[in-house]
């Protein structure tokens, strides 16, 4: 199988058959057990674009760092070794850099993802 093929099955499997996408994100899908709370944002300057969103829901934090350290790799990701200062996950992918901060609530967890994308001219 090309590795091309197995990418696009791993997403295929990977993700739910009915999988949700974030709205300000739409080539990141919403983990199991998570909604989407409110609408993103989106910030565009000289050094780049911010674009934010975030989900609640009832899925514990290991369920949801374990859905996107297995599924974003098959959407182009490299995980970045470790966590940041502040624990998030992080995840590397050309010009783009994806921060995943997952907190415990009293009902599940809440997810705050961060994409920051630099423009071209400072990509070196």
């Amino acid at each position: 199988m090309s590795r091309a093929l197995f990418a696009v099955a791993f997403v295929l499997f990977a993700t739910p058959a009915q999988a949700e996408y974030f709205d300000a994100i739409e080539d990141l899908p919403v983990a199991p057990g998570l909604d989407e709370t409110a609408p993103g944002f989106s910030f565009d300057g000289a050094a780049g674009r911010i674009i934010g969103a975030s989900a609640n829901g009832e899925a514990p934090p290991a369920t949801i760092r374990a859905f996107y350290t297995q599924t974003l790799p098959a959407l182009g990701w490299a995980q970045s070794p470790g966590v940041s200062e502040q624990g998030d996950l992080i995840f590397l992918r050309g010009r783009e850099r994806l921060a995943l901060t997952i907190a415990p609530q009293s009902s599940g967890s809440a997810l705050r993802v961060r994409l920051f994308m630099r423009p071209s001219s400072l990509s070196d």
